[in-house]
């Protein structure tokens, strides 16, 4: 299955950390955390040991502005949903709008509410409350 992950440095006054959904910018040169409904090109964040400059708010290692963060845009990948993963042929959704403690912005579900489509992605597993699924 191919894969692509970019190199991309991240912009904006936020941090985003490893397995977080970030936005491309229009230019294609820049990610950033997912801040509003307007955002089309999304990826996530590959975990990475190296290259994080930022702490982000649990006190963990996190990319800021100007590091440079691996992120997939093609591929498969683990991820935290914010909502039990049910049905592997359910859409793939990322928060938008309105966010809240257990549904931050950027977060993935299986749920359209607040959120916009993460186009050509699907589930490949799922998952209970706390657990990991695999995202295409």
């Amino acid at each position: 299955m191919p894969e692509e992950i970019l190199s991309l440095p991240v912009a904006g006054t936020g941090v985003v950390s490893d397995g977080e959904v970030v936005v491309q910018s229009t230019d294609g040169k820049t990610v950033s955390a997912v801040t509003g409904a307007t955002n089309t090109k999304f990826g996530v964040v590959v975990f990475q040991h190296v290259g994080k400059s930022g702490k982000n708010a649990l006190g963990k290692e996190a990319y800021q502005a100007k590091d440079c963060a691996p992120v997939m845009q093609i591929g498969s990948i683990w991820v935290k949903p914010s909502a039990p993963v049910i049905d592997i042929n359910a859409k793939v959704y990322v928060r938008t709008a309105n966010p809240t403690a257990q549904a931050p912005l950027g977060s993935l579900s299986s749920a359209a509410l607040d959120s916009t489509e993460l186009p050509n992605a699907s589930w490949e597993t799922i998952t209970g409350p706390d657990g990991l699924a695999i995202l295409r």
